[in-house]
């Protein structure tokens, strides 16, 4: 919570920090897991023609892997009671920032797979064009219940 507790305006507070599903970390793991065996079968075969090919796989995984878990590290989405802010990015970093008064409608999105496991998206319109997107979100009806009353409070 670095860049939003520096960023906050006065009065203001972080009222819910929104988490990710595990799903997002399984995919991580995966794309680890084959990046080892990869490793491994490279370790273990002879054949240099192989070899360059599994070194691209490898380093493509690893790449991915790494990727993947800094993208979700450094994102952060948060309800405070002035404004809804989604953040992302190390170096370039990008914000959308929703103030609360300006919210007219949250909304949910789930595919079906997000049905049976419990996550889905979390859509916030504002007026105007302005939307922020919370994907991925873990339980989202109960985190839409619990943004409606930090909304109308």
């Amino acid at each position: 919570m670095s860049y939003i507790t520096r960023n906050l305006s006065a009065n203001e507070e972080v009222k819910k920090i929104i988490k990710l599903h595990w799903i997002n970390y399984i995919v991580t793991g995966v794309f680890t897991f084959i990046a080892l065996f990869l490793l491994l079968v490279l370790l273990f075969n002879g054949h240099l023609w192989q070899n360059i090919i599994y070194i691209t796989l490898v380093s493509f995984f690893i790449l991915w892997t790494l990727y993947n878990f800094l993208k979700l590290y450094t994102t952060e989405r948060v309800i405070t009671n002035k404004r809804v802010i989604y953040k992302t990015g190390i170096i370039s970093i990008r914000t959308e920032e929703l103030k609360n008064n300006k919210i007219e409608s949250v909304e949910i999105k789930q595919t079906i797979l997000g049905r049976l496991l419990d996550y889905g998206t979390i859509e916030f319109s504002g007026t105007g064009t302005s939307k922020v997107y919370f994907d991925n979100v873990d339980s989202p009806s109960a985190v839409k219940s619990e943004i409606d009353d930090i909304i109308e409070g």
